[in-house]
């Protein structure tokens, strides 16, 4: 698979944008919701199912792949949030005629249903869609799929991590679910510290991994009825192990282990005698299977395995390193991955989805300035042909190349980001947006970016900085961000920040920070801790509080997010100081600069009270920031109406207080 990237480094321009600059297009090009995204084909080959807008709510669509029609699937109200917005998700295919929906209310609150493609039959499964009570006295908030049987009644595997109920989300059980009836049944308790679970291809539950802090071990079974036998006693094998799947081709299991690099690549485990061989994909700099997802355009999942149902083996790995990259050790696969490439040259091209029966494959090609279309690859027919585009207004032309950059952080760490350098320009002396992704444990992808070609298509250079703790760089970059929260992670910021202004590249007097979510956070932090580095700032429901987000958001009522925040973040126990002294609103009178302050008044994963309290604080200092307080909108910046009030706040704020853009 080519990667059309280019790359910045050491002050040198490898990739020349074009030699024109391109008018100014409207902000409501780029707030638009996509016309087709997360398509996923049937079983049978015969339809593909996305989701698109429908009035400012996200919805299922189930459209012939022949084009003879689409049907909207309507949603009920979520049966335990009544009169709350709801959306869809995500989803997948159970069956040729029936799909697993994984709905949200105001982003956040989850629930999982069952219906037909025509929208008929609908029955809840779990989370905020089922009224039920389960046996052990609590709802089931299960939404993990780990096997589909594809069978009459949909069947699936399901983890039940206990959110709603007693047991630890740490040690999942699985349940058998009937997607036709709602029905669920616990066919694996989980022995006490399995982990992670490992299902064949014919849907039986095998392989357990255990864990205990930093140390792994394995149970395995050979068939359904057969007892669980410790395969591998729980040890230190460099961190925590992960089930890849199973390779019954080779009889053997893939399992994610640590390299000596501590990076997670793959690695074959067999099954009879507990053995580990060499790894069969590493690499030194990147994880192959990082242990947190890293999701593109239309919510693929770019860092993953491709296991071929029909020849029971692991057919191929795609994995990210600056941009996503595909290996395949089928040859069949292989050839297919040639002649798409070769239909498509302008594109990265991602096998998506495929057929049971492998004749019927859905491919999706995209760019950093194109924001990506399906094809369809009927082998039947020999033909190949665009089924949908995501974003058909768009013309990659008049978009912006987006960079891969790397920089050294004071501590010697090498810092990968990507640059947007507006078109027509050469990524000399301009107008900067320092924009840090959010999470803080998440990264930033090369890909078509509304935002950030708004951006640059407004005149603005846009440097985004993977820091430690993003995904995708190995066990020892994640661990490094542990508690440095207003620490560590921000002096990275601030070095991408400056070595851009050293490099060049920006001019150091136009210098912006603008961050939704963490990125909000960490805007809000640059512009007090380092305040003559940043003519402006925007912060996009970003923490100003450290403490009053522990007991505000609805993140942390759920047990698993409670505990990660405790370890990654601090505990609010133990670590009052070292918050209070992080929170921006803490230290309100140390910026200087003009603030722009945008906040969701439904969000519940931070609340409105953090914007209203940093608000509060800045005017006490006498640095009354701009604010915008927008009804109708959660975390997210959907819907679109609301989307295009934050992106139209953002360019006029920037346009006045940093200047314009270059022409």
């Amino acid at each position: 698979m080519k990667t059309p990237l280019g790359w910045l480094c050491a002050g040198l321009y490898c990739l020349l944008p074009g030699a024109f600059a391109i008018e100014r297009l409207p902000v409501e090009e780029f707030a638009r919701e996509p016309e087709t995204t997360g398509a996923r084909l049937a079983p049978d080959g015969q339809h593909f199912a996305f989701l698109r807008d429908d009035r400012g709510k996200t919805l299922l669509h189930v459209a012939d792949v022949d084009g003879k029609g689409i049907t909207r699937l309507r949603l009920d109200p979520a049966a335990l949030m009544e009169n709350a917005p709801k959306e869809v998700a995500n989803f997948t295919w159970v069956n040729a005629d029936r799909l697993l929906v994984t709905t949200t209310v105001w982003d956040m609150h989850y629930g999982v249903m069952a219906t037909d493609r025509d929208g008929a039959r609908t029955v809840p499964i779990s989370g905020y869609e089922d009224e039920r009570i389960t046996l052990q006295g609590g709802r089931l908030f299960a939404r993990e799929v780990i096997y589909r049987s594809f069978d009459a009644n949909g069947t699936v595997l399901m983890l039940d991590r206990h959110e709603g109920g007693p047991g630890s989300s740490r040690r999942p059980d699985v349940l058998s679910v009937d997607t036709r009836s709602g029905l669920s049944l616990k066919v694996v308790k989980n022995p006490g510290e399995v982990a992670y679970w490992g299902v064949d291809f014919d849907g039986v539950t095998r392989f357990g991994l255990l864990t205990h802090g930093d140390l792994s071990g394995a149970i395995y079974r050979s068939e359904a009825k057969s007892e669980w036998k410790t395969i591998l006693p729980l040890a230190n094998r460099r961190g925590q192990m992960r089930i890849v799947g199973f390779d019954a081709a080779n009889s053997c299991i893939l399992v994610a282990m640590l390299n000596p690099e501590r990076r997670w690549a793959i690695y074959p485990l067999n099954p009879d005698t507990g053995e580990i061989g060499e790894a069969l994909m590493s690499d030194p700099v990147y994880d192959i299977v990082p242990d947190r997802g890293i999701t593109g355009a239309g919510g693929i999942d770019l860092a993953g395995t491709w296991f071929s149902r029909r020849k029971q083996t692991l057919a191929g790995v795609r994995h990210y390193t600056e941009s996503l990259r595909v290996r395949w050790f089928d040859k069949e696969y292989a050839a297919l991955q040639v002649a798409v490439d070769r239909a498509l040259p302008d594109t990265v091209n991602l096998l998506v989805d495929e057929s049971l029966d492998g004749q019927q494959l859905l491919w999706f090609g995209f760019s950093d300035r194109d924001p990506g279309s399906y094809y369809l690859f009927d082998r039947t027919k020999r033909s190949f042909r665009k089924l949908a585009t995501r974003m058909s207004w768009i013309k990659p032309t008049q978009m912006a190349p987006m960079l891969a950059v790397k920089y050294p952080a004071r501590d010697g760490l090498i810092v990968h980001g990507y640059l947007t350098v507006p078109v027509g320009h050469e990524p000399k002396q301009l107008p900067l947006v320092v924009m840090p992704h959010g999470g803080p444990w998440a990264r930033d992808v090369w890909g078509y970016s509304p935002l950030v070609q708004l951006l640059a298509n407004r005149g603005y250079a846009v440097l985004q900085m993977n820091y430690r703790g993003s995904t995708g760089y190995g066990d020892e970059l994640f661990r490094s961000a542990r508690r440095q929260i207003g620490g560590q992670i921000e002096q990275d910021i601030e070095d991408g920040t400056r070595w851009a202004i050293a490099a060049g590249i920006a001019d150091p007097k136009r210098v912006a920070i603008v961050g939704a979510s963490y990125g909000g956070y960490a805007a809000l932090f640059a512009l007090g801790r380092s305040p003559d580095l940043y003519r402006c700032g925007v912060s996009i429901a970003g923490v100003t509080d450290w403490l009053a987000i522990y007991e505000d958001s609805d993140a942390t009522t759920y047990k698993e997010a409670r505990r990660h925040w405790r370890e990654q973040i601090g505990d609010p126990e133990t670590d009052e100081s070292r918050l209070r002294a992080i929170s921006p609103v803490n230290f309100a009178d140390q910026i200087k600069a003009p603030v722009l302050i945008i906040q969701g008044r439904q969000d519940k994963r931070v609340p409105l009270d953090q914007a209203k309290r940093m608000i509060s604080a800045l005017e006490r200092a006498g640095r009354k920031p701009e604010s915008l307080l927008v009804s109708g909108m959660a975390h997210s910046m959907a819907p679109e109406a609301k989307r295009l009030e934050v992106m139209k706040a953002v360019v006029s704020f920037l346009e006045r207080e940093l200047g314009p853009g270059v022409d």
